[in-house]
């Protein structure tokens, strides 16, 4: 750069002298011409193989090459067309050859850019390669790091301390007794150890079910319903006060016996819904077909059994002589002694009943309804029929049309239910399970969630 600009210097300079000479002689003025489209030349030859060298390594644009041939282009044709007085003359020239040097650097900083450029992405390409190269070679080892921080991240997660619930500060002491002192931290553990799901669990089924069944009036008067039964029985068996039945049985007063009862009764309610929610239309319709039937008029005869306590009682005999005197009466009833005529002759022996119409959910004893089921109208049971009560002759009389499905649905859903309840007798705490799992209980305290998994697992 400092040649080309003393080249041009000169050259200034090599003008000016010409100019001063040129003052009277056209001779010296076509000589200063002459010289001056020389350097100009030589400058533009030199200029040019500069960029076409800077071009063919860092790729500088048409553009500017062209912007500056053009440049050089109207210089000439300056020179060439203008003949102005000395004066004017030189102020264009210098303003031309400013200009020209302005191009010229211009050009070179373009040019310097470019070489930055190019040289920063084959720096970045190379590192690159140098990165693929290093990871082809040790990729192994690479992998095998990779593979080691995440076992190792696994086995930390895995043993990790378990997260224990604790008291924000349970130093502070309970009770004192012989110099030793128990704190909160004592006491809270013990619970913990030994109250801690029953308890927890009580306080989230509370808080869950007091929002899907608010209390009503038949809540409130079935609960108070359940206090007076347990006083009464614990009254007549073991002849304790209300006092000494809720301090026996760890309630702190009589409204907390009734929070206890309340919560009893709301998870039954739930227990019910359970059942009902994932019965099935097949259950129902397989429960009508083999269970509901048309209301059955029916009359017995009752043989009782007598017991221990019934020894002074010359109505009831004993289980043998009760199935013998009723196999008797049928025997009669089949040859012809008419039912009436059985009932006075046995009065003194027997109990008479006339039951009416039974219905299909009728409460009476699951065998005397097997056989009523059986038998057909105007008819008498072939055998005795064995209840609680003793030895039973029936007579069943008429029937009326079987009631339809829809009529008998809601009494189905109810005896399924009941029937459900009887056959599993852990569905309580199964139908609770699964609602704290709706509603995504999610344990903190790491002990606390083992010990719910293992009461969970009762229960499978």
């Amino acid at each position: 750069m400092e040649k080309d600009e003393k080249k041009k210097t000169s050259s200034t300079s090599s003008v000016k002298k010409t100019s001063k000479k040129s003052k009277t002689n056209p001779t010296d003025e076509k000589m200063k011409k002459d010289v001056l489209k020389k350097e100009t030349k030589k400058e533009e030859k030199e200029i040019k193989e500069k960029v076409d060298l800077t071009k063919e390594e860092e790729k500088v644009t048409t553009s500017d090459l062209k912007e500056y041939d053009e440049d050089l282009e109207d210089m000439e044709e300056v020179e060439i067309q203008e003949k102005p007085k000395k004066a004017k003359t030189e102020k264009k020239e210098e303003k031309k050859e400013k200009e020209l040097r302005a191009n010229v650097e211009k050009i070179e900083k373009i040019a310097r850019d470019k070489k930055k450029k190019v040289n920063t992405s084959k720096n970045n390409n190379s590192k690159l390669n140098e990165f693929a190269t290093f990871f082809e070679k040790h990729h192994i080892a690479i992998y095998s790091f990779v593979a080691g921080v995440f076992i190792t991240t696994l086995i930390a997660f895995i043993i990790w301390p378990d997260r224990i619930a604790t008291l924000k500060d349970g130093t502070q002491p309970v009770v004192k007794i012989n110099k030793k002192t128990y704190t909160a931290n004592d006491l809270y553990e013990d619970m913990k150890s030994y109250y801690s799901v029953s308890l927890l669990l009580d306080k989230i089924d509370n808080d869950l079910l007091t929002k899907m069944y608010p209390e009503d009036d038949t809540m409130t008067s079935e609960v108070k319903s359940n206090a007076e039964y347990y006083f009464n029985t614990y009254k007549q068996y073991y002849n304790y006060t209300q006092e000494q039945f809720l301090e026996k049985n760890g309630f702190s007063s009589y409204d907390a016996f009734l929070d206890y009862l309340r919560l009893d009764y709301r998870r039954n309610k739930y227990l019910e819904d359970y059942i009902k929610k994932n019965l099935s239309e097949d259950e129902i319709k397989k429960y009508y077909d083999e269970n509901v039937f048309g209301d059955i008029n029916t009359q017995h005869i009752l043989v009782e059994v007598k017991s221990d306590s019934d020894k002074e009682d010359s109505k009831k005999l004993s289980d043998e002589d009760a199935k013998k005197l009723a196999e008797e009466i049928i025997t009669k009833l089949n040859d012809g002694t008419s039912w009436e005529q059985i009932q006075k002759d046995y009065k003194d022996k027997i109990t008479y009943e006339d039951l009416s119409y039974q219905s299909w959910d009728a409460s009476l004893e699951e065998s005397f309804m097997t056989a009523l089921k059986k038998m057909d109208n105007n008819s008498y049971s072939e055998e005795p029929v064995k209840t609680s009560y003793g030895y039973h002759v029936i007579h069943r009389l008429d029937q009326k049309k079987k009631p339809t499905l829809k009529k008998s649905r809601d009494k189905i859903i109810s005896n399924l239910i009941s029937d459900k309840k009887s056959a599993d007798s852990n569905l309580l705490y199964k139908s609770l399970i699964s609602l704290r799992k709706e509603k995504n209980i999610d344990f903190s305290d790491t002990v606390m969630k083992s010990k719910y998994e293992s009461y969970c697992n009762q229960y499978k």
